[in-house]
């Protein structure tokens, strides 16, 4: 079954349910060129292509926290950009967005069952 579920997708924004339903949790990576986040007539481009964290709303199982994070090198598993998340709730950052690491994947780690979605603004894919 996905874990990855594209609500809405245009050039300039994507929102994505993201989740895990196993007891011991896990980890769900968003690559900056996955077909969850382009459209069929985009390309992603190297050190040019964004996402940017507009939007989050999260609910996790009592007692257990989700880790949103970015992924800086992955050949040398270094993260950044860390939003610990507990319960439920929602972050809108209204006026601004979190454009921190904002050319690496989103990886999402949790240690029990949970639902994400992100809203994500989107630039410096070029049109094919």
């Amino acid at each position: 079954m996905a874990e990855v579920h594209t609500i809405k997708k245009t050039e300039n924004e994507v929102v994505l349910k993201i989740y895990k339903t196993s007891a011991a949790g896990g980890v769900v990576q968003v690559e900056m060129d996955d077909p969850e986040v382009m459209l069929a007539s985009e390309t992603f481009v190297q050190n040019q292509s964004l996402l940017t964290i507009r939007e989050i709303f999260w609910g996790a199982k009592k007692d257990k926290q989700i880790d949103i994070s970015r992924v800086n090198n992955a050949v040398a598993n270094t993260v950044h950009g860390h939003y610990y998340l507990i319960n439920s709730g929602s972050y809108n950052f209204d006026g601004f967005v979190d454009n921190t690491y904002a050319n690496g994947a989103i990886r999402i780690t949790a240690d029990g069952p949970f639902h994400c979605i992100l809203k994500l603004g989107k630039q410096g894919y070029e049109k094919s």
